[in-house]
């Protein structure tokens, strides 16, 4: 028996209808008459009763749906299982991610891809601003959502999934919390605190303005920047979500001539992607644009 031969019987066997099964299975209603015909002279004998108000299973159509049907369901879940392990839509996925907006966007991602390929099994883990590229490198994580840019020869860039506003974190008794927008010019002999360990090239992308007189102090992590920007140690250039997620009682959030901005992108080791991973990212990019803070 032919595949679409046995998906006819068995939707017959349902049905017990000629219309509807020809509809479920957008066949014409002569070709499920044509196919059961076929089927009854094989087997010598007749697989339904017919009549012009109903349709029934004869002895021997009962015991090949019986037998039939259990066994064609089990290869067709076989061939499903394969599809979905070839397409890598299978197994685990370790995710890294940094900062609550974007855990907040790559939750919504997860419950999409699982939607789609409910095999991969996703574990989150948060990263640190101070050892942005480490889970990756340890091989702790198989994606990681991390801010650019990242310019690193064993690490690949993927697609963006969150872009925020820039803004500068400040006391709210600095004299720039009553200046807005910030200029370059305001900026000049400003402290600017960073989270120790960062490349250079990263260090000097988000300082769009500072272009003279400026200087740099390194802290251990994120919350030790806001520590000390909100209280006049410094200032800190920070993502928009700093003010929805990260408030602090002195601490004002400013916005800045030029329009720059924080963007987070999938980033996965060069010479490694796992099956799980890319099928991740595929679902990823056909999702569409990127929403903004």
């Amino acid at each position: 028996m032919e595949r679409q031969d046995i998906e006819v019987f068995l939707t017959l066997g349902e049905e017990l209808h000629f219309a509807r099964t020809a509809e479920r299975l957008r066949l014409a209603p002569a070709s499920i008459s044509q196919t059961i015909k076929k089927l009854e002279r094989r087997f010598g004998a007749p697989l339904f009763t017919r009549t012009t108000r109903r349709v029934g299973l004869t002895p021997l159509g009962r015991q090949l749906l019986d037998d039939l049907g259990p066994a064609y369901r089990q290869v067709e879940a076989a061939i499903e299982r394969a599809i979905t392990a070839g397409r890598g839509e299978t197994g685990e996925l370790r995710l890294g991610y940094m900062s609550a907006a974007v855990a907040r966007r790559m939750l919504a991602l997860i419950d999409t891809v699982r939607g789609h390929a409910p095999g991969i099994r996703v574990d989150i883990r948060e990263t640190a601003l101070s050892d942005l590229y480490g889970p990756l490198r340890r091989a702790e994580v198989d994606l990681s959502v991390l801010p650019l840019p990242v310019t690193e020869p064993d690490l690949t860039v993927g697609p963006v999934l969150l872009s925020e506003t820039a803004l500068l974190a400040v006391s709210a008794s600095h004299p720039l919390a009553r200046r807005a927008p910030v200029t370059a010019d305001h900026l000049t002999e400003q402290t600017f605190l960073f989270a120790q360990g960062l490349p250079g090239y990263w260090v000097e992308h988000h300082l769009p303005l500072a272009r003279s007189a400026v200087s740099v102090t390194t802290l251990p992590g994120f919350q030790e920047m806001l520590a000390y920007a909100a209280s006049g140690h410094g200032v800190a250039v920070v993502g928009a979500q700093v003010e929805q997620f990260y408030p602090r009682p002195n601490l004002a959030c400013l916005p800045m001539e030029g329009g720059s901005t924080f963007d987070y992108a999938l980033v996965w080791r060069t010479d490694d992607l796992s099956p799980p991973a890319a099928a991740f990212l595929r679902h990823v990019v056909s999702s569409g644009r990127p929403p903004t803070l």
